[in-house]
């Protein structure tokens, strides 16, 4: 997010002559390209660099952060978060919206931990320090999203907010505590340690009283009366919170009470002799010279800003938070030194437009988060489902929705580009504007289909979202590879699945092919498995049914062999190429010593040689003629090499067997 901005260098000779201009292609993708400027005053000619070498396209593409395998699961398990917020939210179901957010945050300190695990036992010095740069991002996250459900998310009635701001630095800077933790467990021995009094006073400064006076009562010197003064001070003063059942008024009659007369005692002089002591009870009664100097010491603006509001402000409210906020980054920039402006760092800056309320410069910074917009995109879907968010458009409307929705579009585009991703892209996508059903099929047609569990992951999801125009191109695609890989039988059934007519003749004409040239059926268990299914297909229809006529012919059943291949001859959808392996068939039938095709059956076919056969040589033969080839076309799927002489064969045996079977139907016995 601090990150300096990376330079790319192109190496084109056309782009460093001519210019170049770019075009986003996709959120991730940024296509570049040599361009010539035209100007009003360019002069119409033909550019000087045109057809003097190829123009390049090159593109820029952002890596996905959530690709490194240690947060692969991570966006897995988020998106399981925003489908159940969708699926609540279709229902009159009442949202626990910080619920929700605490799952989010959740998810985001599991993953923080199991960086640093990686980091600590890790030897990659490259992958320590891409780890790194992930906690980096996922604490800044964490960190403005907690932040965001303080104010927005859990919002009380009463406003008061003090109290979640202090719970909310105490939970992202813990360094104190930690250190207090140690501490508490030296026991009397504790005021020994170099660092004791800098925890006692952190701790002032984060509204961590309780756990500094209980570091106070281990000093060696707790009995003592200036110790026992600053503890009753401490411990009298008073606390507001939502729970104490007192006005805001009389809070505060009290709390200036106890003020005034901390003041006095501290005019005294009575603490002098310990002036650690003093410059606590000093921070504590909010005096602003104190807390100037010791403002010097934090690290960003915001460390002790919830702290200082605890002693100055206590019953500040949520709209009262951007003025108060901005008089103490004054007083923590005169103390650092500026009085107009002081280096921050992107953190900062958007936790300013927090406190501020301006959500639509914390949208606009976020968005800086190297993380494919995963945090804007999931807390603006938050805070608009929450009626939290307002975004003033151009015609002073509200257009925080319409950002919401194109947030999401793109973050499931993005998601829908990556291999492990795409699954988890169409749930944004179908969760988003009218459009996103339109990119899911888009989306889904282009994914790249490995094996069959990719096909069918694929037509899954495109058949519960009713998108059934995806079926054929994925079925295709993966028939087309099988088919090129040699697998027939694979590549036939997933052609069926496709229904493309057009598609399956052209496998089907492979299996008849194949069978005209080498005598054998390809596959033939896979076409048993599809001959009992129904077709439109005529070819495929064919084929089975051709099959069908095998398997009848292969276990002796020569009757039901005879009459499908007469229904065959009889049906018309033979394709042209194999009416020499079709009538060849018929030639063992008729010559066979046993009568196997009646009279009427055998003057069909003599029609079907005489009317349909015949002719087709006759004009493929005109056709080989005229240009000049050797070989009849229909003689180049088949393994005869005479075409005249099957016809010969074929009009002998259809002769014979007429004969005899009407010597035979005739007979009287």
């Amino acid at each position: 997010m601090d990150d300096p901005d990376c330079i790319y260098t192109i190496y084109d000779n056309k782009c460093s002559k001519a210019g170049i201009t770019g075009k986003w292609v996709a959120p991730d993708l940024f296509s570049i390209t040599a361009f010539r400027p035209i100007l009003c005053n360019t002069r119409d000619e033909v550019s000087k660099y045109a057809s003097t070498e190829y123009t390049n396209v090159h593109h820029v593409k952002f890596s996905f952060v959530f690709s490194d395998p240690i947060l692969t699961d991570f966006v897995g398990e988020t998106c399981a978060i925003f489908r159940r917020l969708r699926s609540v939210k279709a229902t009159d179901e009442k949202i626990d919206f910080v619920k929700i957010s605490q799952s989010y945050r959740s998810t985001i300190r599991t993953y923080l931990e199991k960086l640093h695990d990686s980091i600590a036992s890790g030897t990659d010095e490259t992958l320590i320090e891409r780890h790194k740069n992930h906690i980096t991002q996922l604490y800044y996250t964490e960190c403005i999203w907690h932040l965001c459900e303080i104010l927005f998310v859990d919002r009380v009635a009463s406003g008061m907010i003090v109290l979640k701001l202090l719970e909310w630095i105490r939970f992202h800077i813990p360094q104190s505590e930690r250190l207090a933790t140690e501490l508490l467990i030296k026991g009397r021995e504790a005021d020994a340690h170099e660092e004791y009094w800098n925890v006692v006073r952190n701790l002032i400064l984060q509204g961590q009283v309780d756990v500094a006076r209980a570091l106070l009562k281990l000093h060696s010197s707790s009995e003592s009366l200036t110790f026992q003064i600053a503890d009753q001070v401490l411990k009298a003063m008073p606390i507001f919170n939502n729970y104490s059942g007192l006005p805001v008024q009389k809070f505060r009659s009290q709390w200036q009470y106890w003020i005034t007369d901390t003041r006095s005692k501290l005019s005294t002089g009575v603490l002098r002799d310990q002036p650690e002591l003093e410059v606590i009870v000093h921070l504590a009664i909010g005096d602003e010279a104190t807390w100037r100097e010791q403002a010097k010491s934090s690290n960003c603006w915001y460390e002790y800003l919830p702290g200082f509001l605890f002693y100055t402000e206590p019953t500040c409210k949520f709209f009262e938070l951007g003025t108060f906020s901005a008089q103490w980054l004054t007083l923590w920039m005169e103390a650092h030194g500026q009085k107009d402006s002081v280096p921050m760092k992107q953190l900062d800056r958007v936790i300013v437009s927090v406190m501020e309320n301006d959500m639509n410069q914390v949208l606009h910074d976020i968005q800086n988060i190297n993380d494919n917009k995963w945090f804007v995109t999931h807390l603006t879907d938050l805070l608009l489902l929450c009626n939290q968010l307002e975004i003033i458009g151009e015609h002073q409307t509200n257009v925080a929705s319409e950002l919401r929705d194109s947030l999401v579009f793109e973050y499931g585009c993005t998601l829908m580009g990556q291999r492990e991703f795409w699954p988890f892209g169409v749930d944004y996508l179908e969760n988003g504007p009218p459009e996103g059903l339109g990119a899911i099929e888009m989306y889904l047609s282009r994914l790249p289909i490995a094996c069959e569990e990719d096909a069918e992951q694929i037509l899954a999801v495109a058949k519960s979202r009713g998108i059934t125009s995806i079926e054929r191109d994925v079925c295709r695609v993966l028939s087309a590879r099988y088919i090129s890989n040699g697998d027939y039988g694979k590549g036939l059934i997933w052609g069926v699945r496709s229904q493309d007519n057009i598609y399956v003749t052209s496998i089907a004409d492979i299996f008849l092919n194949y069978y005209c040239k080498h005598g054998e059926i390809l596959c033939p268990e896979v076409l048993s498995q599809i001959a009992s299914k129904m077709f439109v297909s005529p070819r495929l229809v064919f084929l089975v049914k051709y099959f069908d006529f095998h398997q009848f012919y292969k276990r002796k059943e020569f009757p039901q062999a005879a009459e499908l291949l007469i229904n065959l001859l009889d049906s018309r959808i033979t394709p042209e190429f194999f009416w020499p392996t079709l009538l060849s068939d018929t030639i063992p039938l008729l010559e066979s010593s046993e009568p196997k095709i009646p009279s009427k059956e055998t003057t069909q076919i003599i029609h079907h040689l005489e009317a349909a056969f015949v002719p087709l040589v006759e004009k493929l033969q005109n056709k080989t003629a005229v240009n000049g080839e050797m070989k009849t076309p229909i003689l180049n799927y088949s393994r005869l090499e005479d075409i005249e002489e099957l016809i010969k064969l074929l009009r002998m045996a259809a002769a014979r067997n007429l004969a005899r079977m009407l010597i035979i139907e005739n007979t009287v016995l």
